[in-house]
């Protein structure tokens, strides 16, 4: 759907801009160019503050000529009935969210990593986090909060949990293969060194661990035991470094046992 399409079926209410100041610099500027008024920094009065320029910002009521300018924003567009104060606050309340127990920068202004997770929540999930919003244009797709869904705001925050299938469409093989090798090098140094070729294996065994649809420790135990077996070290050498649980630890067994044509060990 267009930005023109979505503007021209637009429900009662206010449009608003969230763009992210770190990859539009320019967006406030051109916002005042085109007779924008009161844009906020919803990192100001927060933990976040100094970084204010950087974070997102909110822009009420944006002109025609703004938007048309600017279709392909680095945000988002929202549409509200509700006043500029509480989509403010609402906003301010996503600026970090729970991750596996701890709070974590939420970078909802960045449509890379915001519209693949908005697309993978559910619909209660979503609502929650339109909030006030009726709603949501980002780069091409449009979202609305389910009509009639209570609204409540947020006492505290965080508040938004970040589950592993918001993720999943963020998931990048390649460079979950670099991370994982430079961490094997910080916590099985020894093992890497005397492996001939730590990279030309780590991504290969990614990808059919992925394919077999393993999960968070086993699958980067699968890759750093096709290491050490590799590098002719007992299996049990990668349990302590990689945390890995009786259950995992078996788990991962029972894969290489299965993978010989990979591993090469027999």
């Amino acid at each position: 759907m267009t930005l023109s399409d979505w503007l021209a079926g637009k429900q009662a209410g206010e449009i608003y801009a969230v763009i992210d100041g770190a990859l539009a610099a320019s967006a406030v500027a051109d916002f005042y160019t085109y007779d924008g008024e009161n844009a906020n920094p919803l990192f100001a009065g927060t933990a976040f503050d100094e970084q204010s320029a950087l974070g997102p910002w909110l822009l009420p009521a944006p002109s025609t000529e703004f938007m048309m300018a600017n279709p392909a924003l680095s945000g988002f567009y929202l549409i509200s009935d509700q006043s500029v104060e509480q989509i403010r606050r609402h906003w301010q309340s996503l600026i970090e969210a729970i991750r596996e127990g701890e709070a974590v920068w939420f970078r909802f202004s960045d449509p890379r990593i915001f519209l693949p997770m908005l697309s993978a929540m559910t619909p209660d999930e979503r609502d929650s986090v339109l909030g006030p919003c009726s709603g949501l244009w980002i780069h091409g797709k449009a979202f609305s909060r389910t009509p009639h869904a209570r609204f409540q705001p947020a006492l505290q925050s965080p508040w938004f949990h970040i589950r592993p299938h918001h993720l999943a469409g963020l998931y990048d093989e390649n460079r979950h293969a670099y991370i994982l090798r430079r961490r094997l090098w910080q916590t099985m140094t020894a093992m890497m060194e005397r492996h001939p070729d730590p990279a030309g294996t780590i991504l290969p065994t990614l990808k059919q661990a992925n394919q077999d649809g393993l999960q968070e420790d086993v699958r980067d135990g699968v890759v750093a035991g096709t290491l050490a077996l590799q590098a002719n070290l007992p299996l049990e050498e990668i349990r302590v470094p990689l945390m890995l649980t009786d259950d995992e630890l078996v788990q991962v067994a029972n894969w290489l046992n299965k993978h010989h044509e990979l591993t090469g060990v027999s």
